[in-house]
């Protein structure tokens, strides 16, 4: 969910073998497989702009800022991420549906947005679970282990606590509490038989209507107490009729009728979205949004890393060498070293 938890990955590979040789073409793939992950995760929202403007949008990538809201209340884009936010303690929230960038407003205590500076009220839509104060599961413990996100609450879980074993392949989940609140999805589910305790009508539904759809407005009283897995096209199931509809509305989950709203469908998104940019697009892109001085540290920064770069792999090359964990981890450190030599003393920070 996170950028460091994401380069764990590649230093557990390296943990896991016989011996800490890693060849290039690893480095490179695993390089690969972070990129395509940010990709699917931010391709599909806004670096530049702060998204106050555009409301309560679908589905966005999403973080809290643990320096300037302890509280967990506050959740902000991922441009504000950048311009407001950069070198803050932040929590990842992978992404959250219909929710309104809070940056800069009444919970910031005056810290002003930097991208949309007019007045903005408090949100009072928006949802906050407590992934906004870097917990997640029923158990409450901060990541990095969380594995399986429920599409209802969007809470993160750990396997283990589930309560119910998941199938190899499935395309959503929903956590026990969400389906212990939502019962009636029970009579979708075909993953494990289920015994019905009792049948509650919301209102009888003629026998017209039972013919043509799957099932009706009724509420089930399901005995058990687990996860539920769903296979991919699983909403298209999902009664559309008039009372269905409304019962959707009601309880405030009319997303589940939407094949958009998976996360699935916005990581597509995100993916096109990098893949027809090319390279000199993207890049002209990012340096678009950053002033003169930036621009400039920018272009110097990757002529040094390409120039150096060259100069670290041919040396290998020429040598027919295997580069290995302390290799890689002493050219980024000289990089680093370089970079914080070029650095003013005297930094601005907004905290």
């Amino acid at each position: 969910m996170s950028e460091e938890n994401n380069n764990l990955h590649l230093s557990e590979q390296l943990d896991d073998g016989e011996d800490d040789e890693l060849s290039m073409v690893d480095v490179l793939n695993e390089q690969a497989r972070l990129q395509a992950d940010a990709d699917a995760v931010l391709g599909g929202s806004d670096a530049n702009h702060c998204t106050y403007p555009q409301g309560r949008i679908k589905r966005q990538a999403l973080y809290a800022c643990a320096t300037c809201t302890p509280e967990g209340n506050a959740g902000i884009c991922l441009a504000c991420s950048y311009a407001c936010h950069e070198g803050h303690e932040l929590y990842e929230l992978y992404t959250k549906r219909y929710f309104t960038c809070d940056c800069g407003n009444d919970k910031f205590g005056g810290k002003e947005c930097k991208l949309f500076k007019e007045t903005k009220g408090l949100n009072a839509d928006n949802y906050y679970n407590q992934n906004f104060r870097g917990l997640y599961c029923s158990c409450a413990r901060p990541y990095p282990d969380p594995e399986d996100s429920c599409i209802m609450c969007e809470d993160w879980y750990h396997g283990r606590h589930l309560k119910a074993t998941a199938p190899e392949d499935f395309h959503e989940m929903i956590c026990s509490g969400c389906m212990s609140k939502y019962a009636f999805l029970w009579a979708y589910n075909t993953s494990r038989p289920v015994k019905l305790e009792a049948v509650q009508k919301q209102e009888e539904i003629s026998q017209e209507k039972e013919e043509t759809v799957d099932t009706s407005a009724k509420e089930e009283t399901i005995s058990t107490d687990s996860a539920a897995f769903w296979p991919e096209g699983w909403r298209s199931r999902l009664c559309q009729c008039k009372d269905c509809l409304q019962m959707y509305k009601e309880k405030g989950i009319e997303f589940l009728t939407d094949e958009s709203d998976t996360v699935r469908a916005y990581e597509e998104k995100g993916r096109d979205s990098t893949t027809n940019m090319s390279d000199e697009d993207s890049t002209a892109t990012a340096l678009a949004g950053m002033n003169r001085v930036q621009q400039i540290e920018v272009v110097r920064g990757f002529m040094d890393l390409k120039t150096e770069l060259n100069g670290f792999l041919h040396g290998f090359a020429q040598n027919g060498k295997v580069v290995t964990e302390t290799d890689i981890r002493e050219f980024f450190q000289r990089m680093d070293q370089r970079r914080k030599e070029r650095m003013p003393v005297s930094q601005y920070n907004c905290r």
